[in-house]
């Protein structure tokens, strides 16, 4: 976890004190009139792709809990500490410091709004929130974080998945990131940026979730999860009740 805040400084101190990088990298994705990203098509494809993967995941680990919710007396299918644990990350991470608080507040103009790509707006460096952005700023990308995200799947499965598991998430994430780069939507900085804030956020979360509170956290969770379910079915069949004795009246 040291290593990932030390990242997260370095890379911060390195844009900030160097910004020449993040117009350099995005300079190599335009044309003179365009980002190549926004005239191939291709880029488009890959965001909407890795969009698709994150959401499915999210369906896929959240479906057991749907179905002990329906049926409380049946057996859960997932571990409740592992949509816990990918929720959690999801919400804080990408959700609450990205979306909620750095793209709401930094002010960074994207690079195809800057003067240097056409647009109209002023560069901001890393670390300058008083940019002409007013809400929704490229500074950090939320997609990167959101596909970065995946990467928490390597702290849930076997020891036998996890280097196959990390390979295909960074792909993907590298690959969404690289989108948001190509379509002068971001950054190099905010897609590097966003990826070691979810990084660290998935650490932070890793030991009481996954280890610290185990295996008492499970089981209050799965029994959360039932009452929750019958007092719903009782409550559905006080409702049923009352609307047939309201229609016989």
């Amino acid at each position: 976890m040291l290593a990932a805040l030390a990242a997260l400084f370095a890379a911060t101190l390195l844009f900030a004190l160097f910004p020449a990088l993040d117009l350099a990298a995005s300079r190599a994705f335009w044309t003179g009139d365009s980002f190549t990203g926004t005239s191939s098509g291709f880029a488009l494809f890959v965001r909407d792709f890795a969009r698709g993967v994150e959401i499915l995941v999210a369906l896929v680990v959240g479906l057991p809990l749907l179905l002990k919710f329906v049926w409380p007396e049946s057996r859960l299918l997932i571990a409740p500490r592992v949509p816990l644990y990918l929720y959690l990350v999801f919400a804080i991470g990408p959700g609450l410091i990205v979306n909620g608080i750095l793209k709401e507040h930094s002010g960074r103009p994207r690079p195809r709004h800057l003067t240097e790509f056409g647009g109209e707006d002023i560069f901001a460096r890393v670390g300058d929130f008083a940019g002409s952005c007013l809400s929704n700023c490229s500074f950090v990308s939320g997609e990167a974080a959101s596909a970065f995200w995946l990467v928490a799947l390597v702290f849930l499965v076997p020891k036998a998945m996890k280097a196959p598991v990390l390979l295909a998430t960074l792909a993907l994430a590298a690959a969404a990131s690289w989108s948001r780069v190509a379509m002068g939507g971001h950054f190099l900085s905010d897609v590097l940026i966003a990826w070691l804030i979810t990084l660290l956020v998935m650490l932070l979360l890793k030991e009481p979730i996954l280890r610290r509170f185990q295996p008492g956290l499970d089981e209050r969770l799965e029994a959360g999860i039932a009452r929750l379910g019958r007092s719903a079915r009782s409550l559905a069949a006080r409702l049923r009740a009352r609307w047939a004795k309201r229609r016989h009246a």
